[in-house]
């Protein structure tokens, strides 16, 4: 090995240790974040559960609490939905980003790649509760943060429509408030995250890569990792 294929080794390796600790920057700021959405959304449900607890007609007597509540939740879960989905984004980029330094740039064996390899694939259980399975935390977190957006939205849609007269079944007014609510969460999240919440990365070059199982590939188009 030559000098110059020496630096050009190091160098990609610096770049390499950089890349794995703006990943781990990233989680470990995403966690210290997402600290604050836990105590605002507790909060919200501790509010929410002392206004229905102690009234028994409390939709009509505290009508203007609870709503001020459930639109307080709405707003905190949304942004939690949303931060979830950032996060789940970026990770991904990083993960990808990642594969492509072990295999293009650094030249890892399959077998010494950090996020392409995995120990044993069969030891995993569906149903045994004492065991693991392949199922992604950050699915998760997107899934759960968005029933609870959605359940925010239909009790702040059910309680303004208590107020009118369209609706005189009780079900039918529950399933215009989730069908509200879902629509409602979709148009901010075309309008409001999609064009002003998000990062700025139009500048960014895109490699392009794609994550799939082949490996053959063009470097600087279509990259497969």
């Amino acid at each position: 090995m030559d000098n110059k294929e020496h630096k050009e080794k190091f160098s990609n390796k610096e770049k390499y240790r950089i890349l794995i600790n703006a990943r781990n920057f990233h989680y470990e700021n995403f966690n210290k974040w997402m600290t604050y959405f836990y105590v605002m959304i507790g909060s919200v449900f501790v509010s929410f559960s002392y206004l229905i607890k102690n009234n028994e007609d409390s939709l009509n007597n505290n009508y203007f609490e609870l709503l001020g509540v459930s639109i307080a939740g709405f707003i905190v879960s949304l942004f939690w939905h949303w931060a979830n989905k950032g996060y789940y984004y970026w990770n991904i980029n990083f993960i990808t980003l990642v594969n492509h330094y072990e295999k293009n740039l650094l030249n890892f064996k399959e077998e010494e790649r950090i996020y392409f390899t995995f120990a044993n694939k069969e030891k995993q259980d569906y149903i045994n509760p004492l065991k693991g399975a392949n199922i992604s935390t950050s699915k998760l977190s997107i899934l759960l943060s968005y029933i609870i957006t959605l359940f925010w939205a239909t009790f702040s849609f059910f309680m303004l429509l208590s107020k009118c007269d369209y609706c005189s079944c009780h079900w039918q007014q529950v399933l215009l408030s989730v069908f509200l609510g879902i629509l409602f969460i979709i148009l901010l999240s075309i309008t409001l995250a999609k064009e002003k919440l998000y990062s700025y990365h139009l500048h960014f070059p895109d490699l392009k890569i794609k994550t799939e199982k082949s490996n053959n590939y063009l470097p600087k188009e279509e990259i497969t990792t």
